[in-house]
């Protein structure tokens, strides 16, 4: 694939971005950034976050894949889908952390969005006589990426009159939420996961793809109710949204089963441990607290509790999304594992693990009533030590 270096390059330079953003905000709430609105920089962090990097990378991945095992398909047009999202992203940026949601950073979500259509049907179309079994992961989170676009579609309305539409907003940021994380990023990662697998000689069996698939995907379309179950709704409709929470936890541990059967976890070098350990721990924490939410005394904390709720977040898109790209990418065959790289690496992990802890005591101290007055102060440092060592990855990244 043509470029593919310097797209690879720009998505992991986007995630240092990122982690400016992230050090900027943390630093406003430990002391103060004047000029900058902490609700703007949070806008502007996710949005970018969301696509300046993660969709970057899966797009990059994808049409990696695609040149390599599909002949007479034009892949011309996926890259200049990278052109457009990075447009978009860009755009998010700067525009998020001028003013938030106004019609110049909705122009730049459209574009994005739009983009993402584009990724679906081509997708489609593409893949349509393809029976291998990563493709039904592939295209079913692109699906869901074009699902998501109905809540950030919502957002762009209500965020004008939030104070009259309080409900909705927050049911809207939820169901964008709820669509990318646990399926656009969720499904495109396990297709990569695949692809990698069945590089290495593991593919995995048609009836159990498609039982872990299955489960997985009726999970995650239902599964949306799992994040209003702070909004009044009959019990039998809770009891269903429970149910599905189980659904989806068979699924993930199902997965979890063959991946672990594979045996090459420990094949992998030691290096490329790390990250796909955090990540495991990452996927499977991230079904079990779905599935303790669905407990009326456990889900009203979780809902109300800022920091749980932020926490969870960073689980599944920081450890669990993040350092599984961080993994693909030094599964390439021409990145070369320095002793430089692999320190990055171990302070990257080490940083995103302390996020972790300090966000989930957080949360838990609140619940007590126990007061965390230096939490601020270790998620700065927490995102600093973030910052620092993407920017060492970037540096010691050595592509033969």
């Amino acid at each position: 694939m043509k470029n593919f270096n310097f797209w690879l390059k720009l998505c992991i330079f986007n995630f240092f971005i990122v982690s400016v953003i992230g050090v900027m905000m943390r630093y406003n709430l430990a002391f103060s950034l004047p000029g900058f609105s902490h609700k703007f920089m949070q806008e502007s962090h996710s949005h970018f976050a969301f696509y300046g990097w993660v969709s970057a990378a899966i797009y990059l991945f994808v049409t990696k894949y695609m040149a390599e095992n599909y002949q007479g398909i034009a892949i011309s047009k996926y890259q200049f889908l990278q052109v457009f999202n990075q447009i978009g992203s860009y755009g998010m940026l700067v525009t998020f952390l001028y003013g938030g949601y106004f019609w110049l950073s909705i122009v730049f979500s459209s574009v994005a969005l739009f983009t993402g259509f584009a990724y679906y049907i081509f997708l489609l179309i593409d893949m349509r006589r393809n029976r291998n079994p990563e493709t039904i992961w592939l295209k079913s989170g692109a699906f869901f990426a074009t699902l998501s676009a109905v809540g950030i579609f919502g957002l762009g309305y209500f965020s004008a009159r939030k104070e009259e539409f309080d409900v909705l907003f927050r049911a809207s940021t939820y169901f964008y939420l709820h669509f990318q994380y646990n399926g656009f990023f969720l499904f495109s990662c396990t297709g990569l996961l695949l692809i990698s697998l069945k590089n290495l000689g593991i593919q995995i069996q048609e009836k159990l793809n498609k039982s872990i698939f299955r489960l997985l995907f009726i999970g995650c379309l239902f599964g949306y109710g799992l994040s209003i179950l702070w909004i009044d709704m009959p019990d039998l409709l809770y009891i269903f949204f429970s149910i599905i929470s189980i659904i989806q936890l068979w699924g993930a541990i199902k997965l979890w089963i063959w991946f672990k059967g594979t045996g090459i976890f420990k094949k992998q070098h030691f290096m490329q441990k790390w990250p796909l350990a955090a990540v495991g721990f990452a996927f499977i924490g991230k079904f079990i607290l779905q599935t303790l939410s669905a407990i009326p005394d456990i889900g009203i904390y979780a809902f109300s509790n800022i920091n749980i709720v932020i926490g969870y977040l960073h689980l599944v898109l920081l450890m669990g999304v993040s350092l599984f790209l961080i993994w693909k990418i030094l599964r390439l065959e021409n990145i070369k594992m320095n002793k430089f790289l692999q320190v990055s690496i171990v302070i990257m992990i080490f940083g995103i693990v302390c996020n972790e802890v300090v966000l989930a005591f957080s949360g838990i101290f609140s619940i007590i009533y126990v007061p965390f007055l230096s939490a601020k102060y270790w998620l700065l440092f927490a995102s600093v030590v973030i910052m620092i060592s993407i920017g060492m990855f970037i540096r010691s990244m050595k592509l033969e």
